[in-house]
């Protein structure tokens, strides 16, 4: 278990884990100035993605953020888990995170022009108990990329581990001339909505 920033300014009245491995999610509960332990969760996404694929993306990345905080949950009863899932979107087909550069550019000239979607799910759980769950869609089209911008993008910041081979947080904003959502959601996790939810369940306060 692994911890977040102890600089943070806000400490839970019920102590929170994140149930992902993703530096994006770890990043923004950071500026949040959320304090917080991050267990990567052992759920097999694989195996759930093949049993859910018939359903809108925008359902698939709830049911994985859930799959991803239940058995972290189960683990750790007393501790709010927060889950998360992200998906991106070209028409009907999913855009994996790439795992290499090749890969990486090849779906950037996909993009390229074109309007895609990234769908981001988050869940709150308590005692193995979904508690809360919530799911945001953002369309975003990409500027009309010439093959060396993509090149020199994909070398300077190796999205490789990024859904849509980008990373929004970063150089990847100036791939776009259109973002009609949150930035956040782009990033991997509703994060407004996620707070809300935590001040409403009263975990967390400026108090």
């Amino acid at each position: 278990m692994s911890r977040s920033n102890e600089s943070a300014k806000i400490k839970p009245k019920v102590p929170i884990i994140l149930a992902s491995g993703s530096d994006s999610r770890k990043l923004m509960l950071e500026e949040a100035g959320m304090t917080f332990n991050v267990i990567v969760s052992p759920t097999d996404e694989e195996s759930i993605k093949n049993k859910i694929s018939s359903l809108p993306f925008s359902q698939q990345v709830i049911h994985l953020a859930k799959a991803k905080a239940e058995p972290v949950s189960k683990q750790n009863p007393e501790f709010i888990i927060i889950g998360g899932d992200q998906m991106c979107a070209l028409n009907d087909n999913l855009l994996h995170k790439p795992g290499s550069k090749d890969k990486a550019i090849e779906s950037l000239k996909l993009l390229a022009n074109q309007k895609h979607f990234q769908h981001s799910g988050v869940c709150i759980y308590k005692n193995n108990e979904c508690l809360w769950e919530y799911s945001e869609t953002v369309e975003l089209k990409m500027h009309d990329l010439t093959e060396e911008e993509i090149a020199n993008y994909v070398d300077i910041e190796n999205p490789i581990n990024a859904a849509g081979a980008y990373k929004f947080e970063s150089l990847g904003c100036n791939l776009f001339s259109y973002v009609n959502g949150s930035s956040h959601t782009v990033r991997g996790m509703p994060l407004i909505p996620l707070l809300n939810a935590l001040r409403e369940l009263n975990i967390i306060s400026l108090e």
